[in-house]
């Protein structure tokens, strides 16, 4: 299943340029990195931990939004594609950079005891086994109704780019922050976070419930969920 979903994700719409700007923040990360201190929030400036996280997102959301940009890409007018996408990463960038923020200060509160990284950890678990976060993972799957032309249309990317930047950072948020926690091999763990979420995020819808998030394909029961 892993590989079929790889070769798919790999063909579909503009995802060469994808790859290329998810390398990109890769080569970015360790660079700015420069150690195991990747992007621990106690290890660095304000300004530094911003560029270091706006490096994570260029390395990491390329390909958890293949299906977004591609629609977009052939939707949107022809002379408008670039302004279209750029509206839509606007906003989906925005979201994160705004949980960033709020993960970089939590993370920091977490911290201060071997308890609340204990509660911390328990939550994730549970957050990661509830019908509410597939509920947020099946959102991911939607399409909703774009406009094409004038503005209209660069308001509905703009609103469709924030849409799924809060249900990708409801889906993923919580392990973002355990990986703020660990304190060395950041590259390593950010690696293992973006292959996952983003098989997760390519295999098809399953019905809400309590269970393992494995990586499966959907219940049979369970319908692709394609249309807002």
């Amino acid at each position: 299943m892993w590989p079929r979903v790889l070769l798919e994700v790999a063909r579909r719409g503009p995802a060469k340029v994808l790859l290329l700007a998810s390398a990109a923040g890769w080569i970015a990360m360790a660079w700015l990195g420069g150690g195991d201190q990747l992007v621990h929030p106690a290890s660095h400036s304000p300004g530094h931990f911003a560029a270091m996280w706006l490096a994570m997102l260029l390395a990491m959301a390329p390909l958890l939004l293949v299906r977004e940009i591609g629609r977009l890409w052939r939707a949107g007018l022809r002379r408008l594609r670039v302004l279209t996408i750029a509206w839509f990463v606007c906003g989906y960038v925005g979201v994160w950079m705004v949980a960033g923020v709020a993960l970089s200060a939590l993370s920091g509160w977490v911290t201060l005891s071997i308890e609340r990284i204990a509660v911390a950890a328990t939550l994730s678990v549970l957050w990661h086994c509830s019908p509410v976060r597939q509920r947020c993972l099946n959102a991911c799957h939607r399409v909703p109704s774009l406009r094409v032309f004038g503005a209209a249309a660069q308001l509905d990317s703009l609103r469709y780019g924030g849409t799924t930047g809060c249900y990708c950072a409801a889906t993923c948020g919580l392990v973002m922050l355990l990986a703020l926690l660990v304190k060395e091999h950041h590259l390593v763990v950010m690696g293992v976070v973006a292959v996952v979420t983003t098989l997760e995020r390519h295999l098809p819808a399953r019905r809400p419930r309590w269970q393992l998030p494995v990586l499966r394909g959907r219940s049979p029961d369970w319908p692709d969920m394609t249309v807002a």
